[in-house]
């Protein structure tokens, strides 16, 4: 008769199954995904022209704890990825809970900024108009499948 000894077995933080895509999938993939999502839900932001500040501007937009980097940058009305190299006029950084907590419109980018939870770097002034851009947005920006997934993913990460 043979005897299985149990092996020792710590189940996965969410944070290290999340952060896989971020390793696994090239950074311009990841990119083209966030242009596509945020074209359709800034759809009519950027209609009215309320994005023309980033014109040929980079924003950078780092979520630290899934190792991704972003770049961003406006071209013809779109929001089109930038090149991965490409210096940034602004950096936002901060964990995946922030930015999904600003998405959900659950913490406001000011709170975000004084409580260090949200780093702004580069351009100020640019920084400035992304930031009041978030304030004008409508508090039911994302459609509902996509808030309760977020809002999952923010609780998620809460642990």
């Amino acid at each position: 008769m043979i005897t299985r000894l149990p092996l020792p077995f710590t189940p996965p933080r969410i944070g290290t199954l999340l952060i896989l895509p971020g390793k696994l999938l090239p950074g311009r993939l990841h990119s083209q995904g966030l242009t596509l999502l945020l074209n359709r839900l800034l759809s009519e932001p950027l209609a009215n022209g309320e994005l023309d500040f980033l014109q040929d501007r980079i924003l950078q937009i780092e979520v630290m704890d899934l190792a991704l980097d972003y770049r961003l940058t406006l071209r013809r009305g779109k929001l089109t990825p930038a090149p991965a190299q490409s210096a940034a006029d602004v950096r936002f950084g901060g964990k995946a809970r922030e930015f999904l907590l600003l998405a959900l419109n659950e913490e406001d980018p000011d709170t975000l900024f004084f409580q260090r939870r949200l780093q702004l770097e580069g351009d100020t002034e640019l920084g400035l108009e992304i930031k009041n851009l978030l304030y004008s947005l409508d508090e039911n920006l994302l459609p509902d499948p996509l808030h309760r997934l977020a809002s999952r993913l923010a609780g998620l990460l809460r642990q």
